[in-house]
């Protein structure tokens, strides 16, 4: 953990199904982070100092299930839970509306709460799922990512994660991004994670759940947020051609960024430009140096 997540706070955000944990930390404007799959709230550590550094306020959300926020009642991990959630913690800081920030999950989940809660949405940075009105679900995309079926089996995909201290978690950020030397103490620290049968079976859920018809029809239409949809050149051909044609799915004052030599997790595997990208993006909306779509 780096000095500035180690000088926030953590706050507890009760809501009718779970606890929720929140790191806050930094003063200014508010950037909401949302952490994917597999992966934990400490994947934004580095994001933190640099957004408290440029002069914002950070809310970092392990989300429902995962440490150290409880597990939800029920099994719970229903979209509408959880962009509940998000806006239950905008609720207990006493803020109107936020930036926000996720990756996977995190993005989708971020998504969601722009097509559903618009007026309390400022501008949004996603990492590596396109919006959905351009999101793959035919067959070249279950070929490529068949974890979407294999993952959404309940207790016996939980049974698969956890099993032989949560194995399932290398194969994944192999295949996910297959140019990246993982540093062993964060592949260390997300296996442990897993490693617990509760936790891989609050990770699963996330897949069983789905969306409801209404969500769905909300979802699927361009998003009013302006954002900055930030993906690697290593995501399949499938996630690529989905991200470039991002602008039927994307309102006014987006654009998309690929990021050569990157998979699933640019803000890991190249942090520097995804910092400087994300920055200038929620500052003022400008470009930044690097090349963008």
């Amino acid at each position: 953990m780096n000095r500035s997540a180690a000088q926030s706070r953590i706050l507890t955000v009760a809501t009718p199904g779970v606890d929720l944990a929140v790191r806050v930390g930094g003063a200014g404007p508010l950037v909401m982070l949302m952490h994917g799959f597999p992966d934990t709230w400490h994947t934004w550590d580095a994001l933190e100092a640099a957004l408290h550094q440029a002069g914002f306020r950070t809310a970092n959300l392990a989300l429902r299930g995962y440490a150290p926020s409880g597990l939800p009642d029920g099994h719970d991990c229903s979209m509408t839970a959880l962009t509940g959630d998000v806006i239950a913690v905008l609720d207990h800081l006493g803020e109107g509306h936020a930036h926000l920030l996720g990756h996977d999950w995190g993005a989708t989940i971020a998504y969601a709460v722009a097509a559903l809660y618009p007026d309390r949405v400022e501008r949004m940075v996603t990492l590596a799922d396109p919006p959905p009105l351009v999101f793959p679900s035919g067959w070249r995309e279950r070929l490529t990512r068949p974890h979407n079926i294999y993952l959404a089996q309940g207790a016996v995909s939980a049974w698969l994660l956890h099993r032989r201290k949560a194995q399932l978690v290398d194969h994944l950020y192999r295949v996910w991004s297959p140019g990246w030397a993982v540093p062993a103490d964060h592949l260390a620290h997300v296996r442990q994670t897993f490693s617990n049968p509760q936790r891989a079976r609050a990770a699963v859920d996330y897949y069983a759940a789905g969306m409801s018809a209404d969500e769905r029809k909300t979802m699927h239409r361009p998003l009013p947020t302006p954002t900055l949809a930030i993906y690697g050149a290593e995501e399949p051909a499938v996630r690529r051609e989905a991200f470039q044609a991002a602008e039927n799915g994307l309102g006014p004052g987006s654009r998309t960024m690929e990021l050569a030599g990157v998979g699933h997790w640019p803000h890991l595997e190249a942090p520097e430009d995804v910092i400087e990208a994300a920055i200038r993006f929620l500052q003022d909306g400008t470009e930044t140096t690097i090349a963008i779509r």
